[in-house]
């Protein structure tokens, strides 16, 4: 999951936040974000060179092309505004609301920015004019039906989104899995993007390693990658799917995925890449160099990219030092030295973002805090944070050590975005596991790792992982404090 960011001022009206954003590897070209208005917030008017795609993600939002009508659009609805045509979109005055806007790039860009929507335009009641050029699709009335069985194992649906149009090559639609339903094998000459709106489900490259995917997960498969995607064998999943065609062609399907492959889906179990952070961030706070290289190489011959494992190491310092996380750190320079050696060339990866906020560190932090404790939790506007009046110990006894936590680990540390709110609660599961005298806070961390959607049985699991690299009695205590969690969560 991503970290939420204000929306650029130049551009919008209000306190306009964006909750997640997707990009394509060349040659695609669709990108979208996903932004969260309060009432009265509004994008500035503009236009896109090949249109914009814009699907109503909750509330009520105000539409409008240029001498046009205001119009609302309401969750589920798809609003077109086709290449060129200038425009704007907002929530209402007493509605909060939600989109997810796509668009293509031309030369690098999606929009072309006009002046503010002035408070007079913004009041201004609805005329008896119609919208000559923007479309309003309300939620059911695109073509839906089952998928092909042709192509799909078990059930699954397919409801469109919006399809090829004015020279525009994107498409998109929801398709929702029931359990066990999957695509098979097949590729897009454009790539995709799939973002997970419910459920939980996996999406595998040919010869990969599997990942599990969650709502709110952006998943990117490049151009004429072959991959199926479908749903965990307990639970359904429905997702967004966005591509583009090729001189009319969208996909190339293969085989089928059958039952032997699909069944590496074990959903009790925490995918490979996870147990591999978590044995990194173990070794590394307890300084046995020896077996933190051992499960670097199998970090990496696992799928994670070399960045991703530095910030492993990175975040690792937080809760077991600077020394041990250094040492890490040479270990792992150690490690990339031999591989490049022997001609291994690993996957680099995409590298920390820059996160603009109007906020303080500390409010931010606060704000991560809140979404790992709460991922419903919404964000309020800068300067709006009030200290509740009963707070822990800690916090009244050493208030320095309570700006620390907010300010370095909840913000500097987490709003890096090379690993997500998961993968640090599994690092820091890991590291309390190996770290005797930490069960407290082992225990907060389990629960965070519940909340950001971890199973029981996926925290069983991960410990009896742990203990056959870290012994039976890491592996006692660690499962004795997730009982000690689950049955406080049942209270």
């Amino acid at each position: 999951m991503q970290v939420s960011k204000p929306a650029s001022a130049q551009y919008y009206t209000g306190t306009v936040r964006i909750e997640q954003s997707f990009t394509a590897s060349p040659p695609a070209r669709l990108v979208g974000e996903q932004f969260t208005f309060e009432p009265g917030e509004r994008s500035a008017w503009h236009s896109s060179p090949m249109g914009q795609a814009l699907l109503i993600t909750s509330g009520k939002m105000i539409v409008q092309e240029e001498n046009g009508p205001m119009e609302e659009a309401f969750s589920g609805d798809v609003v077109i505004f086709p290449p060129k045509v200038k425009g704007w979109f907002g929530a209402s005055p007493d509605t909060a609301a939600s989109v997810l806007v796509m668009a293509e790039a031309v030369d690098g860009g999606t929009a072309t920015w006009f002046e503010h929507v002035s408070d007079s335009q913004y009041q201004s009641s609805s005329s008896d004019k119609k919208s000559m050029n923007l479309t309003i699709s309300r939620a059911g009335s695109l073509p839906s039906g089952k998928a092909d069985p042709a192509h799909f194992t078990g059930i699954a649906r397919t409801d469109y989104l919006f399809t090829p149009k004015d020279g525009s090559q994107a498409y998109g639609a929801v398709v929702t899995f029931e359990p066990c339903s999957r695509t098979d094998w097949h590729s897009h000459p454009m790539g995709q993007t799939l973002i997970v709106t419910a459920g939980r489900g996996y999406v595998q490259r040919l010869g990969g390693p599997l990942h599990e995917l969650r709502q709110g997960d952006i998943a990117w498969t490049p151009a004429d990658v072959v991959h199926w995607h479908g749903a965990a064998p307990d639970t359904a999943m429905a997702h967004i799917a966005l591509s583009e065609r090729v001189e009319g062609k969208s996909v190339a399907w293969g085989a089928k995925v059958t039952d032997e492959e699909y069944g590496a889906v074990k959903p009790n179990e925490v995918p490979l890449k996870l147990q591999k952070i978590a044995l990194i961030a173990a070794f590394t706070a307890s300084g046995d160099m020896d077996r933190l290289k051992t499960v670097l190489v199998e970090g990496l011959e696992a799928g994670l990219t070399v960045n991703q494992v530095k910030e492993v190491l990175i975040h690792t310092y937080v809760y077991a030092g600077f020394p041990r996380a250094l040492n890490g750190i040479n270990a792992f320079i150690g490690v990339m030295d031999e591989r490049e050696k022997q001609g291994i060339k690993d996957v680099h990866g995409p590298e920390a973002g820059k996160i603009a906020t109007d906020k303080s560190r500390y409010e931010y932090g606060h704000d991560v805090l809140a979404k790992l404790r709460n991922p419903s939790f919404v964000p309020g506007p800068a300067g709006s944070l009030k200290r509740p009046a009963s707070r822990p110990g800690y916090e009244t006894f050493t208030p320095t050590i309570e700006v620390f936590l907010k300010e370095h680990l909840f913000a500097d540390i987490f709003m890096r975005d090379v690993l997500d709110y998961q993968c640090r609660e599994i690092a820091t599961v890991g590291v309390l596991s190996n770290l005797p005298g930490t069960n407290a806070q082992l225990r907060s961390h389990i629960g965070l790792a519940l909340v950001q959607g971890f199973t029981e049985q996926q925290m069983k699991h991960l410990f009896a992982v742990l203990g056959t690299y870290l012994g039976k009695e890491r592996e006692d205590n660690a499962l004795s404090v997730l009982q000690q969690v689950t049955e406080e969560r049942k209270k």
